[in-house]
């Protein structure tokens, strides 16, 4: 009796864990959808220039396939709307995309854990306007992620990535490093998000790295806002700011 009971209560733990969205925006956490959940969410994205505003608003689903390994889609729509009164804005579909997270290997407890990931990006944006590539693009890596003082998540994240681009400033073929770190606050509600990303991709000014700050609200188990803000350095971005909001069943 005493081993179906603790066996119970920790089945009941690991759905109320997995069943969380995810936190980050670079970096990949373990929390998987179980086999047969859905993750719906979406994105408000703008990153700000000297001369124009890039906006990006996008729906994406996630879909628990077994219990380590998830499949999930995009669909982005992209604004561009030019500062100085020269050029036309643009506005439609920029280039969607699915993908597959694997949790290869986690503790008993969940931490540590390694993630490979997979994403593929299809030609659906107008590439005329700036919206799309214009051709397939693929990213693939592996998220190495803990747990410490039992509030505190540490990721980190590396990926390559084969871009299609028709510009001779950058590069097609880059490789991407990115960092999170993730404080619970007291009663689980409320999370603060750094994160860090950078690429050997060479832009005119050098290699670009991304800042990137924010907070997570969780109001229930399978209920998440988040709020981020940041910057990317070797451009002539302002800032950069996205909201997101997602939510499991």
């Amino acid at each position: 009796m005493k081993k179906l009971i603790l066996g119970a209560m920790l089945a009941a733990a690991v759905t109320t864990v997995q069943a969380e969205p995810l936190r980050t925006l670079y970096t990949t956490e373990n929390q998987m959808p179980e086999k047969g959940q859905l993750e719906l969410g979406a994105l408000v994205q703008t990153w700000q220039y000297e001369n124009k505003g890039d906006y990006r608003e996008e729906l994406y689903v996630r879909y628990g396939l077994f219990g380590n390994l998830a499949a999930y889609a995009f669909a982005p729509m992209m604004q561009i709307r030019p500062k100085t009164g020269f050029g036309n804005s643009e506005n439609g579909f920029s280039d969607c995309g699915i993908g597959l997270q694997l949790v290869a290997y986690e503790d008993i407890f969940r931490f540590p854990y390694i993630l490979p990931h997979l994403e593929l990006r299809f030609p659906t944006g107008d590439e005329e306007k700036g919206l799309g590539t214009g051709e397939v693009a693929i990213k693939g890596g592996v998220t190495v992620g803990t747990k410490t003082w039992e509030c505190v998540d540490w990721a980190l994240d590396v990926s390559g990535q084969h871009l299609a681009t028709t510009s001779t400033l950058l590069k097609s073929d880059t490789v991407i490093i990115s960092g999170s770190i993730i404080w619970t606050l007291p009663g689980d509600q409320l999370s603060l998000v750094s994160e860090v990303s950078g690429s050997d991709q060479s832009h005119p000014d050098g290699n670009p790295l991304t800042f990137s700050g924010g907070m997570v609200f969780k109001p229930t188990e399978n209920l998440m806002f988040g709020l981020f803000g940041g910057k990317t350095t070797k451009t002539d971005e302002s800032w950069n700011g996205t909201f997101k909001m997602a939510y499991s069943f």
